[in-house]
Parts: C-alpha cells; sequence; structure tokens
C-alpha cells in the first residue's frame, strides 16, 4: 500500500509490488489517497506500450498522463497488464474532495525491483 513520506517542497509517496499492475495500482492508490475522488462509470482507456521500459519510465509517463486526464474530469480505475501493453481505464469525475493541484510526476525513483518511492511537483 501506497505511503506518504516526508518531503520539503513537494509530495512523495512509497509504491511496491511484486509486479508492474501491482506497482501501477499502488501508484493511483497514492492519487486517491491525494485526491480523495468520487467517480462514476468508466469513460476512456490508454493504451501504453512497454517497448522494453524500465518500472520508473513507466511511471513517470502514466502517472503525468493520468494527471492530465484528471484536469479532463478523468480518474484512473483500472489497470490491465498485458505482455507488450497496459491498459489504464479513466472514470468520469464526480468530485474531488481534496483540491490539491499537482503538476506532474518530477521523479520515480527505483529502491529495488519491487519499491519506488515517486515525488509529485505540487
Amino acid at each position: 500500500m501506497s505511503e506518504e513520506l516526508k518531503h520539503i517542497a513537494d509530495m512523495m509517496f512509497e509504491i511496491s509490488g511484486k509486479n508492474t499492475k501491482e506497482i501501477l495500482e499502488d501508484f493511483f492508490d497514492s492519487l486517491n489517497k491525494i485526491f480523495k475522488p468520487l467517480v462514476g462509470g468508466l469513460e476512456s482507456e490508454y493504451n501504453y506500450y512497454i517497448n522494453q521500459k524500465d518500472i520508473d519510465d513507466i511511471i513517470f509517463d502514466i502517472g503525468n498522463y493520468s494527471l492530465n486526464k484528471i484536469k479532463e474530469n478523468q480518474f484512473p480505475s483500472k489497470v490491465a497488464v498485458g505482455k507488450d501493453q497496459i491498459k489504464v481505464y479513466y472514470s468520469k469525475i464526480i468530485e474531488l474532495r481534496n483540491n490539491v493541484e499537482i503538476k506532474g510526476v518530477v521523479y520515480p525513483e527505483v529502491l529495488n525491483k519491487e519499491k519506488l518511492r515517486v515525488i509529485f511537483d505540487v
């Protein structure tokens, strides 16, 4: 489960999982903790092609894409990981109960193969 850590200027979470799907689910859990969304049904999906990318690049790309979708009133709700691609499903945002502005994912730091620290620029 994601855990918020102390960081001087920005917001930092430690996320973990045994595989890419679990790590992404934990990353989305951190977004839930930040924004506290109330969502409706699924509205869209995003296909991300892995192409030999490392987990820190995946978190950076999908994280920033998801933050842009939040600005478009869609929140990441579900993730499916295949051999060559990741599919992220987005739900309509009814309300964000914590109105925080996150500018972007700045730095995902790999601690080991199952744990990362993610810094959000606020």
